[in-house]
Formats: structure tokens, sequence, C-alpha cells
């Protein structure tokens, strides 16, 4: 694994959307880059949600340049709206947004699996909408997980109900997304834009520090995570593979960047290794087609 260099602290002039910057690791992304200048669009589904993560980043970054973007992947309705609605260019994409855990049941409102939907398919769709306000070298970001090397990839299911449970099938969204990511970093390959994609580690809120109107965390329940840092992290410290796999000058197209660590758990940014299956040119191209085929959204030729 190799080392990260100090991120740039100058991001004056750069405009960088993050999905689900209102909580967790997409909110760390949103108030890292405001810290360092940069303008920050939050895609966020809830817009009280959205205006508490404006007034936390602006507790820490008096003069933020913020905007939010409404924006829910779970419904194409909502990305093609918000993908219309950007009008300005995009230095950086960051596709962090995702559901966690759901019932195999649970559905978005095109009637896609709420996971492999959201985590995945709404991206996706997002992404190939926004090529035309992405700059020459925009960088995509997108969030994975260790959960991947746990996932099996099959294109022509990726819609079909699923058994196992939930974490098996979020695993199995992430390395969709990051197969996505991978097989746009090799469209890429002779553009300056990078498709790079980021992993925040095992990062947990009582490790985080608090702020208004996010995660609540007791005094007491802080006192007994402590302990936990020697192998895990805050979210805030998740946060900092991903804006450096969107800011720095280390990155290369087609990298995968996680904490340094034990595990990967924590630690400071480093490359990593994504699994063979993710990597596949043959799934990649397989996945593509299958996103496209689903959506019915494509990417400009």
């Amino acid at each position: 694994m190799d080392a990260a260099p100090p991120l740039p602290r100058d991001l004056r002039g750069r405009t960088m959307l993050v999905t689900g910057a209102n909580a967790g690791i997409g909110y760390w992304c949103a108030e890292q880059l405001a810290a360092r200048g940069a303008r920050v669009v939050l895609g966020c589904r809830s817009p009280e949600r959205a205006a508490t993560a404006v007034t936390a980043i602006r507790t820490q970054v008096p003069d933020a340049d913020l905007r939010v973007l409404p924006l829910d992947l779970g419904s194409l309705d909502s990305v093609a709206e918000a993908a219309a609605d950007v009008g300005e260019r995009l230095d950086a994409v960051v596709c962090n947004a995702g559901v966690k855990a759901a019932d195999r049941s649970a559905r978005t409102s095109d009637g896609f699996d709420l996971m492999v939907g959201t985590n995945f398919l709404g991206h996706f769709a997002l992404v190939a909408q926004l090529e035309p306000h992405l700059a020459p070298d925009a960088r995509v970001v997108t969030v994975g997980s260790i959960a991947h090397r746990f996932a099996t990839l099959d294109p022509a299911t990726l819609d079909a109900p699923w058994t196992g449970s939930s974490l098996r099938q979020y695993g199995r969204s992430k390395a969709a997304l990051m197969a996505f990511t991978f097989e746009q970093s090799r469209r890429w390959s002779r553009s300056p834009r990078m498709s790079v994609s980021a992993h925040p580690g095992y990062a947990i809120d009582p490790l985080t520090p608090p702020r208004p109107g996010l995660a609540e965390v007791s005094g007491f329940v802080r006192a007994l995570a402590t302990p936990t840092r020697m192998l895990v992290q805050g979210k805030d410290g998740g946060a900092l593979p991903i804006v450096h796999a969107a800011t720095s000058g280390a990155v290369t197209n087609g990298d995968y960047w996680g904490p340094g660590g034990l595990l990967e758990f924590r630690g400071a940014p480093a490359r990593v290794a994504a699994s063979e299956e993710v990597r596949s040119t043959a799934i990649g191209a397989a996945l593509w087609a299958a996103a496209e085929s689903i959506t019915r959204v494509r990417f400009p030729d």
C-alpha cells in the first residue's frame, strides 16, 4: 500500500458535488472540502436534513460556499431533475449516498431493489446525465466498501430478488458501483478525467466529533468507545480517503484508496487492493450494458 501525501489546502475555484452530504461520511466529505475552499453542492433527499448539514458546516467554516441540490438516488426522475438543475461546471462528483440495510421486499420508486437501485443504479444514471457538466479534468469518486470482497457479481441478475443477509446484498451493491467505476476508468483511459473509488474503512459515530443536528452520541458511549480508536476511527477519519481521491495530485485514473492501517479499518489514505471481480473487464462491460438497459439511461458517445 502506498501512503498518501498531504492534501492540497486551497480548493478555491473548484466545485464538487457530494451525494448524501447531510449525514455520515458524506457530511464529513462536504465539511472537509468546504474547509479547503471548494464550492460544495450537497445532493440530499431531505431539505430539512440538508439545511441542518449546511448549518453544521458553517459552525466550522463560516464562509463556506454551499448549495443544496435536491436529489433522491432512489428515483430516476429525481436523478434526471437534479442533473438538469446543476447548471454549473463540476470538478468532482463524490458518489456517496447509499442504503446500508434493507428488507428483501424494499424497492425504489422505480421498482428496483432498494440497495442496488440506490447505491449503484441511481449513481450510474446521475453520472451519465452529469457528463455535460463535468470539467475536462473532472473526477468521479465512488464510495466503495470492504464488503465488496464478500460479494459475487452477476450482471445478468443485477436486479433479481436476493437471498442471504442484508449485509451480503449491501456488498453486492457496492461491488456493482465499484465495477462501474473501473469500467468508466477504462473508457476514460485517453481522457484527462478520472474515475476512482475509495472506502472509509470502519468508521463509527462514537469516535466522530459532534456536530449540531447530526448523530447524537452520549458522553458515556463516547468514553466506552475510546479504547477502540486503536482499531477503528470516526467518520471524519473515514472521509479522508474519499476527499483524498477527489483532490490529491497523487491519484491516478482507476485507483482505489482506503485507510492504510490494519485490515484497512483506520489510518491515513493509501492505495489498497480491490477484488479481481470488480476489476474484471468482462464483468465491467456486462454490468454497464445491464445498467443502461435497466435504467434506460445511456452515457453520451
